[in-house]
């Protein structure tokens, strides 16, 4: 029996892409393998935020970790396992995967834009917001800052880091 549904005149996300040809000067490697560095560390540093909750917070504080301070740390565990997805989603070298690199990349930068001021303001308070030591406020905000820096340097000063391709068997080109 045919089917009375009738054919699409536009593209569904979900189809296949048409075949594509990387640009020699351009193929993306740098950034293919800066998105499989974060996505693992993002992983590997998600892992004892979830399992290994109580001796990881009291590598932060001598006190007795409360249920809330576990609960939380578990679930940024579990938020920043699931910020290694689009980072996978972005390594293949297909034309989905490269068109979605700044996207990715400025979405994440986003986040550290709004993290690092939070976390320099809670040092100035000296930890009286967070609960957090000072020192602890700085490494992470250092770490953020430089991701941002990187990426903002990916993204405005070397663009052909992320990738080029143009679209076999299209006519004109």
């Amino acid at each position: 029996m045919a089917s009375s549904r009738p054919t699409p005149k536009y593209a569904l996300p979900t189809t296949i892409s048409r075949p594509i040809a990387l640009d020699p000067s351009a193929p993306g490697t740098i950034m293919r393998s800066a998105l499989l560095i974060e996505a693992l560390s993002n992983i590997l540093g998600a892992i004892p935020m979830i399992f290994l909750t109580r001796p990881l917070l009291s590598l932060i504080s001598p006190s007795t970790p409360s249920p809330l301070a576990v609960s939380l740390t578990q679930w940024l565990g579990g938020l920043i396992c699931g910020l290694a997805a689009p980072l996978l989603l972005a390594y293949p070298n297909t034309k989905r995967a490269m068109e979605s690199r700044t996207t990715v990349y400025w979405t994440l930068g986003a986040g550290e834009g709004a993290l690092v001021p939070l976390m320099l303001w809670q040092y100035m308070k000296e930890g009286q917001e967070s609960g957090l030591p000072g020192g602890f406020l700085l490494g992470a905000a250092g770490v953020l800052a430089a991701t941002a820096v990187w990426r903002l340097w990916v993204m405005l000063v070397r663009p052909e880091w992320i990738g080029r391709y143009r679209e076999e068997g299209v006519k004109g080109e």
